[in-house]
Formats: C-alpha cells, sequence, structure tokens
C-alpha cells in the first residue's frame, strides 16, 4: 500500500498512519513497497524516508518491506538498508507480470 500526493510523490507518513491504522484494527501485518503498493514506482530516496520512519513506528515488527527493484545491486541495497533500521522482514520479488 502506498499513499501518494497530487504531483504523485510518496505521502511517506499517510503511508505509516494508513498502514499503523490496519495493524490496531486487526490486520496482522502490512505489506509496504510491494507490487500492488506500486513499490516499483517509488523512488530510492522515498522508499528511504518511508523505511527509516518505519523504524520508529510501534508496529515495525508488523511491516514487510517488498524490494521492488529489477536492479540486483538495488535490491541488495534496500534489503540492507531496511535490515540496519531494525525492520527485519523483507520480501525480494520480481516485479515484472509475465504473460503467456
Amino acid at each position: 500500500m502506498s499513499c501518494f500526493y497530487k504531483d504523485l510523490s510518496l505521502d511517506v507518513n499517510s503511508t505509516i498512519l494508513h498502514a499503523e491504522r490496519l495493524i490496531k484494527y486487526g490486520c496482522h501485518g502490512a505489506a509496504i513497497f510491494g507490487s500492488t503498493g506500486a513499490g516499483q514506482l517509488i523512488s530510492k530516496n522515498e522508499k528511504e524516508q518511508l523505511i527509516e520512519k518505519i523504524s520508529k513506528s510501534k508496529f515495525k515488527e508488523n511491516f514487510l518491506i517488498g524490494t521492488s527493484d529489477n536492479s540486483f545491486n538495488e535490491t541488495v541495497d534496500l534489503m540492507n538498508y531496511t535490515l540496519k533500521n531494525g525492520i527485519n522482514r523483507v520480501e525480494v520479488e520480481d516485479n515484472r507480470h509475465i504473460s503467456g
């Protein structure tokens, strides 16, 4: 899940508040930057800003961070950044949707 401003930049605070509200009212967790959260469209800088803020959330153990990147190096960098910020749930995903 991701919330955006009208200029299509990531609204970090609203994204976190929305996820925390879902967790507070019964969801077991929230996946951030997955394929349905437009993770592949969010800049590395915005992802890092959100990860930093999530690391201060009382619900941080309930967050799963998706990598949503086709670059192996960017994926590893984001995984390491997530772990460095105390969030230990990371999903490595291929965000290309292949139809057959």
